[in-house]
């Protein structure tokens, strides 16, 4: 067997066999100028690898155990081929050529266009891993979702709508954030009982164009003077500024004048009764008539500070007065509305039926042509002259209606104003009964006046922001917002010259604001304006 083994070994089959580097590239090299040879190479190259397995098959064949221990042959070792069979029989994967030339020592050769074009889809991106943004996630309520395993199909309808319920107010699924400040305060409900708590969950006033108004308005008042115990009551009319700058204001029992000019005081009368309206006289400036509890409308004259006369005939209290030179008309509790003629002994001239409740606002045309009535029944109604049924019946406000005003330069031109249900203010041709425009003001509407120089009017308003809003006509936009009271302001009055507005609180106190240009200054203005024209003219001509 050694001999066998010796002689098989010291035969040139092995250099024969084993085909050097340099022998290699020149058969590759070979091969790819010659592509139709292809075939048999690769068939010769297959029966030489066959021949030499075949051989070293022969050699090392025979049994194992006549074999102790192997042949030292390192030369033959390394350049064994590998076995194309495993122990159990199985032949053996073949190895890619990749892998192979990943083996070998040295510089790699560049791979082809076609299997660069095949790893470059199957190659990873060079970027680092994405992070998703978690601003808007929830992830304790998806927490909370995922482990909560019951069966919500199941419950009672009283149960889900409790169960809604506690979601709307823990803001379950609809926002993330708790605070955002950038959405505006909820829509009030419509069915709530309390008037008070829905204003004080509307949105705040509006905003103030101060592009609207090239003069600066005062946003504090001049002025404060107190007032106590007033009667904190919607209804009724306790303010009133005559022609002769005298201001009237009625305190429970008591009537007190405030003379601008000078600035004294003075106490007119001590009533039995509670006072519920004042009202000076247009004609006759000394003359002031009050309407009390206990169903009388009183003449005063200041300037001798005596009654007058008295007259009786409402069957409640007096809580509205309007004059038309001598015509003066009451609204009482009842719903009645009544023409007194002050100038003979009997005064009654005329009843005016047409209200359900309170009558708590009035107001002649600045013709007298006209009469506007406002109740607690919701209505405005516009009476002609000498008429004792409405002329129109206006509808449109859901609150009682207070404030009235009439347009100082469009004669059929009425405002109005609602309450806290209702918080609009609206235009009205008188003459034909129409609704020209509307405007929310988010509040209860006191008291409405008109500018006498400019096209503005300024409101006095209730809950909650209790502020006096200055408005330009007809755009209906806010030029101020004039904040002070800690209470509702209950009505507001003008100064004959029409520059100052005076709002009574219920706060018990009386704030001055200058608000309007007076007509005197708007003449000096543009006699000043005339003569620097003309001055600067003069010059010119020199």
């Amino acid at each position: 067997m050694s001999k066998q083994c010796d002689l098989k070994l010291n035969e040139p089959v092995l250099s024969s066999r084993v085909v050097p580097r340099w022998q290699r590239k020149e058969l590759e090299k070979s091969k790819s100028s010659r592509p139709n040879s292809k075939s048999n190479s690769n068939n010769a190259s297959f029966s030489s690898q066959s021949n030499v397995s075949s051989t070293f098959g022969e050699s090392f064949s025979g049994p194992a155990e006549s074999r102790k221990t192997p042949c030292k042959l390192p030369s033959l070792t390394l350049n064994m081929p590998y076995k194309t069979t495993n122990l159990d029989g199985t032949p053996k994967k073949k190895l890619s050529s990749s892998l192979k030339n990943q083996n070998k020592v040295g510089t790699p050769k560049k791979l082809s266009k076609s299997r660069e074009g095949k790893r470059s889809t199957h190659t990873t991106p060079s970027c680092d891993r994405f992070i998703p943004p978690r601003s808007g996630n929830n992830f304790e309520n998806s927490g909370f979702e995922l482990l909560n395993d019951e069966d919500e199909s199941k419950d009672s309808p009283t149960t889900r709508r409790y169960k809604d319920g506690m979601k709307q107010n823990l803001n379950i699924g609809h926002q993330p954030k708790i605070l955002n400040m950038k959405n505006k305060a909820p829509v009030p409900a419509m069915n709530l009982l309390n008037a008070q708590s829905k204003v004080l969950f509307a949105q705040s006033g509006g905003q103030v164009n101060r592009k609207a108004s090239a003069r600066a308005i005062p946003q504090t008042a001049w002025r404060v003077l107190d007032a106590p115990d007033v009667n904190n009551d919607y209804y009724l009319n306790l303010l009133d500024w005559s022609v002769t700058n005298y201001l009237c204001v009625a305190l429970n029992t008591s009537v007190f004048l405030w003379n601008a000019g000078s600035g004294d005081i003075m106490e007119l009368t001590e009533h039995s009764s509670q006072v519920a309206s004042v009202r000076w006289s247009p004609i006759v400036p000394e003359i002031v008539a009050i309407g009390d509890y206990n169903n009388k409308v009183c003449l005063w004259n200041i300037e001798k500070q005596s009654l007058v006369r008295v007259m009786s005939g409402h069957t409640d209290r007096v809580s509205s007065l309007a004059w038309n030179e001598y015509i003066l008309s009451s609204g009482s509790r009842s719903g009645q509305i009544f023409h007194h003629d002050v100038r003979v002994s009997e005064h009654h001239v005329a009843t005016l039926v047409g209200h359900d409740l309170e009558v708590c606002g009035l107001a002649y045309s600045k013709d007298g042509k006209y009469l506007a009535s406002g109740a607690n029944d919701n209505k405005v109604m516009v009476w002609a002259d000498r008429e004792t049924t409405p002329l129109h019946t206006l509808i449109e406000h859901s609150a009682a209606v207070k404030a009235l005003a009439w347009c100082p330069t469009s004669k059929n031109l009425l405002a109005s104003g609602g309450g806290t249900q209702d918080r609009q203010i609206c235009f009205w041709n008188a003459a034909h009964g129409t609704l020209q425009h509307t405007v929310d003001t988010g509040s209860q509407v006191s008291s409405i006046l008109w500018s006498k120089n400019t096209k503005e009017l300024v409101t006095g308003h209730g809950y909650s922001q209790n502020q006096l809003t200055v408005w330009k006509y007809p755009t209906m936009t806010r030029l101020a917002e004039l904040t002070g009271h800690q209470d509702r302001v209950l009505q507001l009055a003008m100064s004959p010259d029409g520059s100052t507005v005076v709002s009574l609180g219920a706060d018990e106190a009386l704030r001055l604001w200058k608000i309007f240009d007076c007509e005197t200054e708007k003449k000096t203005k543009r006699s000043d304006k005339s003569r620097s024209t003309s001055s600067k003219l003069s010059m010119n001509c020199r």
